[in-house]
C-alpha cells in the first residue's frame, strides 16, 4: 500500500516565541533605518549629520554621555578629527582636536568612562572620517552590546551621508567660487576702456584676453588735450583674483592722478614714481606691476616714454621694427624710493608704437618649444600693426605655431 507524502508543515512562529521576538526586532529596526536614513540629507552638513546619527543612538539606548569627532582634513597621513559633541564623561577631558594615532588608541582602549565607540569610515570604506563614543545607559540593564548589526548599519548611513554632505558642500562652494569670479572678471572687463578714443592725428587699437577668468593685465587709453594723449600698458604679476584686485588699484591711482598730469603739473617720470609710492604702500614688495606709460604729441610729433620693469615698446616704421629705447626702471612696489626717467623719440607720421605684456613674448612655439621672445614679437610687431589686433591669436596658432599660455594684451597707436 502506497503510503501518502506528508504535507509540509509551515513553521509556525509562535511555536519558537524567541524567534519571533528577534524577527520583529530586525523588522522594527530596519524601518527605522530606513525612515532615518531619509532625513540624513546633505543640505544638514557633515556636524549635522554626526550630532543627528549620536542623538538617535543615545535616544534609543537611553545614554546621556557621548561624544563625537569629526576629521576636518582629508590628508590620510596626517588626519585631524575635531570634537564636535561631547556631553557628561566629566572625568575625561576631551581635547578639541586629536590626531589618527590618538584615535586610533582610543578604538582599543576606550577613555575612561566610555562603553562603546564606533568607527565611521567614508563611502569607500578606507578611511575613518568621524568617531563615536558612549557611556552607559540610565537603564542599569540596558548598553549597545547586543546592537552590533545596528550601529554597523547606522555607521554605514552616516559614512555615505557625511561623504555626499561634503561633496555637496564642495559643489556649492565651487559654484559660489565660480560667481564670485564671473562678477569679478565683469568689473575688471569694466575697468577696460569701452571704446577707443578719436584723436585728430591718431588712431588705436587694441586686445587684452586673460587666461583665466580674470587676470593681471591692463591697459588705458586716455586724452589728455585735443592733440595729447597718455598710453597705459601694465602687467601685476600672477593671476586670478589677487592679481585683479591689485591692477584695479593701479587703475584707480591712475584715474585719480591724469588730471595733475592733463595741466602739465604732473610730468610722466613723476607719475611713474606717485603710482609706485601708492603700490609698494598697499602691497608687499612679491606683488608689484611691470609697466610702460606714453604720451605722444601730434603737435611736436614727440613720444615721451616711461619704462617700469616691462618689455620695452616696438616702433614700428615703414613697415621695419626698430628698437629705439634703452632705459627701463624697476617694476612699480618694489622699492618706495625707486626714481623713474622718460626718453624722448621722434613719433612722425606713419610711426607706430607696438605696445605688448610678457604674455606675448614668453608665447610658446609649438615647433621646438622655445619662447617668442623679444625678437619674435619685434617681428611680430609689423604685422599686428598692419593688419590689426583683433586676429593676432589666430595668427599665433595657425602661421606662427605659438601657444599662448599667460594673459596678453596688445596696444598699437598709429600716428597717420
Amino acid at each position: 500500500m502506497d503510503i501518502p507524502n506528508p504535507k509540509p508543515q509551515t513553521p509556525n512562529p509562535m511555536a519558537h516565541p524567541d524567534l519571533e521576538r528577534d524577527l520583529s526586532r530586525e523588522r522594527f529596526a530596519m524601518r527605522s533605518l530606513l525612515e532615518f536614513a531619509r532625513t540624513l540629507t546633505p543640505d544638514l552638513g557633515p556636524i549635522g549629520i554626526l550630532k543627528s546619527i549620536q542623538r538617535t543612538i543615545m535616544g534609543k539606548t537611553l545614554i546621556t554621555d557621548g561624544f563625537a569627532y569629526l576629521s576636518i582634513d582629508s590628508d590620510a597621513d596626517d588626519r585631524t578629527y575635531k570634537l564636535v559633541s561631547h556631553s557628561g564623561l566629566k572625568q575625561f577631558p576631551f581635547p578639541d582636536e586629536i590626531d589618527f594615532e590618538q584615535l586610533e588608541g582610543w578604538l582599543f582602549s576606550a577613555p575612561e568612562g566610555v562603553r562603546t565607540t564606533l568607527p565611521i569610515f567614508d563611502s569607500e570604506q578606507n578611511e575613518i572620517i568621524a568617531f563615536l563614543g558612549f557611556g552607559k545607559s540610565i537603564l542599569p540593564n540596558t548598553d549597545l552590546s547586543g546592537e552590533d548589526t545596528y550601529l554597523e548599519s547606522l555607521s554605514l548611513l552616516a559614512g555615505m551621508a557625511i561623504t555626499n554632505a561634503r561633496l555637496f558642500e564642495a559643489e556649492r562652494e565651487r559654484e559660489r567660487f565660480e560667481a564670485e569670479l564671473r562678477l569679478a572678471r565683469e568689473i575688471q572687463q569694466s575697468l577696460l576702456p569701452a571704446e577707443l578714443p578719436k584723436i585728430a592725428g591718431f588712431s588705436f587699437a587694441a586686445l587684452s584676453r586673460q587666461s583665466e577668468l580674470v587676470g593681471g593685465d591692463y591697459y588705458d587709453i586716455l586724452e589728455l588735450t585735443d592733440t595729447r594723449v597718455l598710453l597705459v600698458i601694465a602687467d601685476v604679476v600672477g593671476k586670478g583674483i589677487s592679481a585683479a584686485i591689485l591692477m584695479s588699484n593701479v587703475q584707480a591711482s591712475l584715474h585719480a592722478l591724469l588730471p595733475q598730469v592733463q595741466s602739465g603739473e604732473l610730468s610722466l617720470a613723476k607719475l611713474a614714481e606717485r603710482l609706485n609710492k601708492l603700490i609698494a604702500a598697499s602691497t608687499t614688495a612679491e606683488r608689484f606691476v611691470t609697466a610702460v606709460f606714453a604720451i605722444a604729441d601730434s603737435t611736436t610729433n614727440d613720444l615721451e616714454i616711461v619704462v617700469c620693469g616691462h618689455p620695452r615698446p616696438i616702433i614700428v616704421h615703414d613697415g621695419h621694427a626698430t628698437s629705439e629705447l634703452t632705459a627701463s626702471g624697476l617694476p612699480l612696489g618694489v622699492l618706495t624710493s625707486a626714481t623713474y626717467c622718460a626718453e624722448n623719440i621722434s613719433f612722425d607720421k606713419g610711426t607706430s608704437v607696438f605696445l605688448y605684456t610678457d604674455g606675448l613674448s614668453e608665447a610658446v612655439t609649438t615647433r621646438d618649444g622655445k619662447m617668442l621672445g623679444i625678437n619674435g614679437a619685434s617681428a611680430l610687431a609689423p604685422k599686428v600693426v598692419r593688419e590689426g589686433v583683433a586676429h593676432i591669436e589666430e595668427y599665433l596658432n595657425s602661421e606662427a605655431g605659438v601657444s599662448v599660455r599667460d594673459d596678453l594684451t596688445l596696444v598699437v597707436a598709429n600716428r597717420i
